[in-house]
């Protein structure tokens, strides 16, 4: 086997997982892959690319969908520290309700309506973020796929890891560490200089959205909650948490976008002067 076919052999569902020897990697109904024989899936596999020129020709840009992830966790960030300020006013009116102080009716409807449309207007950011940065994550991963051919998922894993059960909560953070490790190696072969890897700060990145989504699922769980003062008050007090999660986890959301896009970027350029 070529070394090329070798190494689409480690991303092979019908391969021996671990180390593997030329002669004993494909497990498919008890096969073995004799030395110097072809793997007739490498043939039928369309993901695989060995030609540099259409390579290029498969590379889709992805600088405008990194531009947009960033603008738009940008502008969670800022609703993060609108969304705090909000629940901090809801936090002190609720503390005052319960020291026996008067509100009007007025200042309760105030409250509820600027905490409805902070929400709203929240919702409709989140979805929009998630669309453009799992739009982003995916053209990244299809992008590596076409000039290494040995990522270890589908592009379509890129997208679909995140809302599968248990799986998004590992799969997401090891592709991100595949895209920053492998588009590190490929600049510093093309360079021969060493790239640094952001592999802390992506660490760093998913546990804080591993917290955030454990106190936004409690927080739904409190909604269903009888509605006594107290309850209010730990739901708000849980919300201003929530909003202080959010503001370091978008920040750090965008420096890791814009790190890995720039490396992609990197690529880009070094396929045109190549």
């Amino acid at each position: 086997m070529t070394a090329a076919q070798l190494l689409v052999c480690k991303t092979c569902l019908n391969r021996k997982k671990g180390d593997f020897e030329p002669e004993a990697i494909c497990n498919l109904r008890g096969h073995q892959l004799e030395a110097d024989a072809d793997c007739r899936y490498y043939a039928k596999d369309s993901s695989v690319v060995t030609d540099v020129a259409k390579q290029q020709l498969l590379i889709r840009p992805n600088a405008v969908r990194a531009k947009n992830a960033q603008f738009m966790l940008i502008v969670i960030m800022v609703l993060d520290i609108v969304s705090g300020f909000s629940s901090y006013l809801q936090l002190d009116l609720l503390y005052d309700l319960k020291a026996g102080i008067f509100a009007t009716d007025e200042v309760l409807s105030a409250n509820d309506l600027r905490e409805q449309i902070i929400a709203v207007i929240y919702l409709i950011a989140m979805v929009i973020c998630a669309v453009f940065f799992i739009q982003w994550f995916r053209r990244a991963y299809y992008n590596l796929q076409v000039r290494t051919g040995t990522c270890e998922h589908s592009d379509g894993w890129a997208a679909g890891s995140w809302f599968v059960p248990i799986i998004s909560l590992f799969r997401p953070y090891h592709i991100m560490k595949e895209l920053d490790e492998k588009m590190s190696r490929l600049i510093g072969t093309a360079t021969g200089k060493v790239v640094a890897l952001e592999t802390t700060l992506i660490g760093f990145w998913w546990a804080l959205w591993i917290l955030s989504n454990y106190v936004g699922n409690y927080l739904i769980k409190m909604a269903f909650k009888d509605e006594t003062l107290d309850n209010y008050i730990s739901a708000t007090q849980l919300e201003m948490l929530n909003s202080a999660l959010g503001i370091p986890l978008a920040f750090l959301a965008v420096y890791v976008v814009k790190s890995v896009a720039a490396k992609e970027a990197r690529l880009v350029a070094l396929d045109q002067h190549s």
